[in-house]
């Protein structure tokens, strides 16, 4: 290929423009006439010109994963709650006795883990990795006994449960399928743990020796819970606490366990 200069480049595009007006005369196209202009630049430039045409090219618009009139909200409803639950608190009104009654109910409550853990298993079969695989299911209502023993101080005594005397060292099982949803220490009962049954009942086990079972554990009827408490009046003997816990109050268990 042959070397041109930048002179024979502005000669060979006047002779095309020339060119162009004698073949045309005087109309000339509009792409014609934008032709001409390139070229006029490239004639007082003498380079080339590149068009780049952005047509058809769009940006994508930003995601936005949180919205900020979302957040907005959330955070005046935070704050609304807040300054109700103040005003309820602290204004002697006759209106805001039921609302503090209602609200300390709620509170109060024992959230039904039994009943939501019985649900689930029923309905999606076992989802949570700390449920023990094949848990059996307790079938009928009635109930276990905890321990073989015989009643020593009755229900008619204190009017929430039973002392129930075994042999020393004696296990201590759960009478109905559920979660333990207290495992620790009773000012009254010693060593204490609760469970919480699939029917919302609850079965109390306390003045026991040690704990074998974990806060929020599932467990079988008939699990082992811990051990008896060495007895203070009969030498060889074990004592244990027994309660059972239905809509908000105690029942007497032996009118649903037999003791010996």
């Amino acid at each position: 290929m042959a070397y041109k200069s930048s002179s024979d480049v502005r000669r060979s595009i006047a002779k095309r423009r020339k060119n162009r007006e004698r073949n045309y005369g005087k109309y000339i196209p509009e792409e014609r006439k934008r032709d001409s202009i390139l070229a006029d630049k490239e004639l007082d430039w003498g380079t080339e010109t590149m068009v780049v045409y952005d047509e058809g090219i769009k940006t994508p618009p930003n995601k936005v994963f949180i919205k900020k009139e979302w957040m907005l909200f959330q955070l005046l409803a935070s704050i609304c709650l807040v300054l109700v639950m103040a005003i309820i608190y602290r204004t002697s009104a006759p209106w805001t006795n039921e609302a503090r009654s209602v609200i300390s109910g709620v509170y109060e409550q024992e959230f039904q883990f039994a009943s939501v853990v019985n649900w689930f298993d029923e309905t999606i079969g076992q989802p949570f990795a700390f449920l023990p695989e094949n848990s059996g299911k307790d079938t009928g209502s009635d109930f276990s006994m905890p321990a073989s023993g015989t009643i020593m101080e009755s229900f008619e005594h204190n009017g929430q449960g039973v002392i129930v005397k075994t042999a020393a060292a004696a296990s201590v099982g759960t009478v109905k399928e559920g979660v333990v949803i207290y495992a620790g220490e009773k000012e009254e009962y010693g060593k204490t743990v609760i469970i919480q049954h699939a029917d919302k009942s609850e079965s109390w086990y306390g003045n026991l020796e040690s704990i074998d079972v974990s806060l929020y554990e599932q467990v079988k009827k008939g699990a082992k819970l811990g051990r008896v408490q060495a007895s203070e009046e009969e030498e060889g003997k074990g004592e244990f606490y027994f309660a059972l816990k239905s809509e908000g109050r105690f029942i007497d268990p032996g009118e649903v366990i037999s003791f010996e």
